[in-house]
């Protein structure tokens, strides 16, 4: 029901995303429960249901969101070649950086080493499809480049060291350091597209 466009499932949705945002901030995802998740939104069980099938569910949700905006923008700075591929992955993982570092108590307990193992590996698998669809239309890719291999390394990397760098309570590398660093990881075809 994620793609209903009614304005009142998606008042509901945003309820659920909001609530979920609260409380990640004071809990551990592994204990959160949809009877808590839909009383703080303020809806019932059953409408959670018609939205998502678990708090995990409503986690991918709130993080494949991003994921969509920033694979939408990769794709068409891209494809436009209005810049360089290295300034779209830049721009690219600076969104994602951003957008967990401005929720990084939330996003510690969903990414870090204390993360439940099946919603990290949903995460990644939501980054993978979204990667996935970014590189199948290079024209710089090489031939050997398998999109999917090349979209689950990139995404497991990527997840992998955000998810170190939130754990840290007193980081070495500020947001902006930390993309460049990811940067430096990415393969020369990917900068060059």
């Amino acid at each position: 029901m994620t793609g209903n466009t009614d304005p009142r499932a998606l008042r509901t949705r945003e309820k659920l995303i909001s609530a979920f945002h609260d409380a990640i901030r004071d809990s551990d995802p592994r204990e959160m429960s949809v009877s808590a998740l839909a009383r703080a939104a303020g809806i019932n069980r059953t409408s959670f249901y018609e939205h998502f099938a678990s708090p995990e569910d409503l986690a991918i949700h709130a993080l494949s969101e991003l994921f969509d905006v920033v694979s939408n923008a990769d794709i068409a700075l891209r494809a436009q070649h209005s810049v360089t591929g290295a300034e779209a992955s830049r721009r690219a993982l600076h969104e994602i950086v951003s957008f967990v570092a401005a929720r990084r108590d939330s996003y510690t307990r969903l990414l870090g080493p204390g993360a439940a193992p099946q919603l990290v590996h949903a995460v990644a698998e939501a980054f993978t499809e979204r990667t996935v669809q970014a590189l199948e239309p290079m024209d710089v890719r090489p031939p050997e480049a398998d999109p999917l291999v090349t979209a689950r390394f990139l995404a497991g990397g990527v997840l992998g060291v955000i998810g170190a760098w939130l754990a840290d309570p007193d980081p070495d590398m500020s947001p902006d350091q930390l993309v460049e660093a990811l940067i430096q990881c990415l393969p020369g075809w990917l900068l060059d597209g």
